[in-house]
């Protein structure tokens, strides 16, 4: 029996009518509408290694949606006339942010533009497979700075408290002076750059994409995401502690380590750590309870 051979013209011809061409080509109109906002945007990625993680926060959006082509190609487009507001709304933030000058919500936009063309192309099915993507672009919009201003004070503030209390227990003397932590050798500072919260946007990307990338159930999926905040100022903690413990029982040289100098990889690495081990607990709980 000869095999049938399909022909180039008609797979060609299959794929000019897939009604995905529709839903693709407004999208890009849509990027393409928000190219004005991109150059600077990128700019403070590259100005703030706190915000590096924006360049691959796109390409792991567009992994998740990605990750789900096969439940996607499944599904038949149904548009819905609600995701027409969405847009709306998306495009005048956009309008307000540009024409004054609030580089945040004319940032914040281009999410809320993207599910609206989804939604309204392609209907609510579609969009509960590719919100998680769409949204996720979201974490590569800088807070505004006065908000991160006010949120890292408060922040410096815990980890100093914490710290100096586990420095206690681990037999260190310490005495905590707002920020300050004073050791009979010497003074640390809790400073802006150790505070968890300038990359707590690359810290919560973390969190989502590694729920999301592979298949968990729901419940599990919700507890290490809503849990990774809380787990980035333990990691946080945790990295303070140990960098004033070194330094009052090493010695003061122990600053000049990698493990201290690159303090924003140190406090990634733990956070991960204790996301494995947080799924891990999860896991094991939740199959004993389905049994």
């Amino acid at each position: 029996m000869r095999s049938a051979r399909v022909s180039p013209l008609v797979e060609s011809a299959s794929l000019s009518r897939s009604p995905w061409v529709s839903f693709w080509v407004p999208a890009i109109l849509a990027v393409g509408l928000y190219a004005p906002v991109f150059p600077g945007l990128v700019g403070e990625w590259m100005e703030s290694p706190n915000l590096s993680h924006g360049f691959a926060i796109p390409f792991i959006a567009a992994y998740l949606v990605w990750a789900r082509r096969e439940r996607l190609q499944a599904l038949a487009l149904e548009p819905s006339l609600w995701g027409l507001p969405l847009v709306v709304a998306g495009l005048a933030a956009l309008v307000i942010g540009v024409r004054g000058q609030e580089s945040f919500i004319a940032r914040l936009s281009l999410p809320i533009t993207l599910a609206g063309l989804t939604l309204f192309l392609a209907g609510w099915k579609v969009i509960r497979e590719a919100w998680i993507g769409i949204a996720y672009l979201a974490f590569m919009i800088p807070l505004p700075w006065t908000t991160l201003k006010l949120i890292t004070y408060r922040s410096r503030m815990l980890d100093a408290t914490v710290s100096a209390h586990a420095l206690n227990w681990l037999g260190v003397p310490v005495y905590q002076d707002g920020v300050m932590l004073h050791l009979p050798n010497i003074v640390l500072e809790v400073a802006d750059a150790c505070s968890s919260i300038p990359a707590i946007a690359a810290l919560l990307s973390l969190g989502v994409a590694y729920a999301s990338v592979s298949r968990r159930p729901v419940p599990i999926q919700i507890g290490l995401i809503a849990a990774t905040l809380p787990l980035a100022i333990t990691a946080n903690i945790i990295r303070i502690t140990s960098v004033a413990w070194a330094a009052y029982y090493v010695g003061p040289w122990t600053l000049r380590t990698s493990y201290h100098m690159f303090n924003g990889t140190v406090n990634f690495m733990f956070t991960f750590i204790l996301l494995v081990l947080l799924d891990t607990a999860l896991s094991r709980a939740y199959r004993r309870g389905q049994r």
